[in-house]
């Protein structure tokens, strides 16, 4: 594994609320790190360290507030991160298919882990999409607007 350069601390800042959650997230994830650690034996490989890690992580979130479907939903997220997306996320019709699918599989109980994971990433997707700005009814609400601005200068009109 390549060792990278470690980032200079004091070239940017975190706001106090995120460096505090940031730092005792840290502390908690290393206990969790030499606890998952503890069970890899001497002839484990690569696989099981990123595995231990990710068990680590887990139980870190765990600790700290999040419940199982919370983390399923982040590690779906974080799954379907790609840094060609847009802000606003994509929401294609053949997802909204796939989306639907992995439901009757959920609901059939006959999920895979993996399918569960997309399942948790479409729907998170799903939903930035569903509450992005380019799903706002602007055109209704202009229309909206116009008519009450044009009753609003009515009832001015008639006024003595």
């Amino acid at each position: 594994m390549a060792v990278k350069k470690q980032p200079d601390p004091q070239s940017g800042t975190l706001h106090e609320c995120a460096n505090d959650w940031f730092r005792q997230f840290l502390k908690h994830l290393e206990i969790f790190l030499v606890e998952t650690g503890q069970g890899l034996s001497s002839d484990s490989d690569t696989a099981d360290y990123s595995l231990a890690a990710m068990q680590a992580v887990k139980l870190t979130l765990l600790d700290s507030g999040h419940n199982h479907e919370q983390i399923l939903a982040l590690f779906g997220r974080v799954a379907f991160e790609d840094a060609d997306i847009s802000k606003t996320p994509e929401w294609t019709t053949e997802k909204n298919r796939r989306r639907f699918e992995l439901i009757d599989g959920d609901i059939q109980g006959t999920l895979s882990q993996n399918e569960q994971l997309e399942l948790a990433g479409l729907t998170q997707l799903m939903r930035q999409h569903v509450d992005s700005e380019a799903n706002m009814p602007v055109a209704g609400a202009r229309k909206l607007h116009r008519y009450l601005t044009g009753l609003d200068s009515e009832s001015t009109d008639s006024e003595p």
